[in-house]
C-alpha cells in the first residue's frame, strides 16, 4: 500500500445549468471475409468470435474499447457515437467487422439524469482487480472499496449534523458518477476529466448543456488509507469543508478506487459527488 502521497481537490458547481458471432468461412478460397455492419449503443458490449487463434486489432479506440478475452474471442464496448473496424487475423484469413456505436439511452427528463456513464471493464484472472476503461480508451487496473466509501458517507453526515446541516441521501446515480470519477482521477487528478471536459459532464448530456446533470459539486482526494483520514483532510480545508456542509446539497455519492501501481502496491483515489 502506497503511503506519503496524499492530496485533496474540490470543486462546486451551482446548478449546472454482437452476442454477435464472426463465423469462420467454410470457403477455403476466401482469404478476406467482410461481415455486415453491426450497431451497438454506447456503454453496451458485443462479443466477437472466430474459429482459430486470432490476432485482433481495432481501428478507432475513441469510439470503442476492445478487450481480448481469449485467442478466438474479443469483447467490443461502445464508448461514444462513431464507427470502428475490427480485424481478426487467423492464419491467411482476415475477418473484418464494422462496429457502429450510437448514443446510449436518453434521460427520461426532469431536473437530473436517471443514469450516467458506466465504465466498461474486464476481470483480471486470479485477482480481485479488474481492468477499467475510461472514455479516452485508457486502461486502469484496480478495485472498488464500498466499505471505505460508505464510511465516508456516514462521517460526512455526522459532520453535517454537528454543524446543523441535514443529512445527505446516498443516491445511486451519484455513486455511479463518483466511481467513474475515482477511476478517472487515477489517470488525471483534476476536476477536468481525462477527455478534457469538466467533471460534471459525467452526469449530463451535451444536448442539454449538461443542465440535466445530477452533479452539483465534487471533492477529490488520493493517498489516504481510510475514511477518517480522508474526511479529516477535507474538514481541514476551508473550501472542501464548505462542500461538506453546504445547505443546498441534499444527496451524495462516493467512489473509492484502489489503483494498482507499477510496484504491485495500491493507492486509493476518492471521489465525492454532491447533488441538490
Amino acid at each position: 500500500m502506497k503511503k506519503g502521497l496524499k492530496k485533496i481537490l474540490l470543486i462546486t458547481m451551482l446548478l449546472v445549468a454482437v452476442g454477435m458471432m464472426l463465423g469462420a468461412s467454410n470457403a477455403a478460397e476466401a482469404k478476406t471475409k467482410t461481415l455486415k455492419t453491426k450497431t451497438i449503443k454506447a456503454g453496451k458490449s458485443v462479443n466477437l468470435k472466430v474459429n482459430g487463434s486470432a490476432n485482433w486489432a481495432i481501428s478507432n479506440t475513441q469510439v470503442a474499447r476492445m478487450t481480448v478475452l481469449s485467442a478466438n474471442t474479443a469483447k467490443i464496448t461502445g464508448l461514444q457515437p462513431g464507427t470502428t473496424n475490427i480485424t481478426a487475423q487467423v492464419g491467411d484469413t482476415s475477418y473484418r467487422a464494422t462496429i457502429r456505436v450510437k448514443a446510449g439511452p436518453k434521460s427520461s427528463g426532469g431536473s437530473s439524469s436517471n443514469s450516467v456513464e458506466t465504465l466498461s471493464s474486464s476481470p483480471v484472472a486470479g485477482s480481485r482487480d479488474s481492468a477499467y476503461f475510461i472514455s479516452t480508451g485508457t486502461e486502469v487496473i484496480g478495485h472498488f472499496d464500498d466499505a471505505y466509501a460508505n464510511d465516508i458517507v456516514a462521517r460526512t453526515n455526522s459532520y453535517r449534523s454537528s454543524n446543523g446541516a441535514s443529512s445527505l441521501g446516498n443516491k445511486s446515480v451519484l455513486t455511479q458518477a463518483a466511481r467513474t470519477r475515482a477511476v478517472e482521477s487515477a489517470v488525471r487528478f483534476s476536476h477536468t476529466r481525462p477527455n478534457g471536459k469538466s467533471y460534471y459532464t459525467v452526469g449530463g448530456s451535451a444536448s442539454s448543456g449538461y443542465k440535466d446533470s445530477p452533479v452539483y459539486g465534487e471533492n477529490l482526494a488520493y493517498g489516504y488509507n481510510n475514511a477518517s483520514e480522508t474526511v479529516t483532510a477535507w474538514i481541514g480545508s476551508a473550501s472542501h469543508k464548505e462542500n461538506l456542509v453546504r445547505s443546498t446539497f441534499t444527496s451524495i455519492g462516493v467512489g473509492v478506487f484502489w489503483a494498482k501501481q507499477g510496484d504491485g502496491g495500491y493507492v486509493a483515489y476518492i471521489a465525492q459527488e454532491f447533488g441538490s
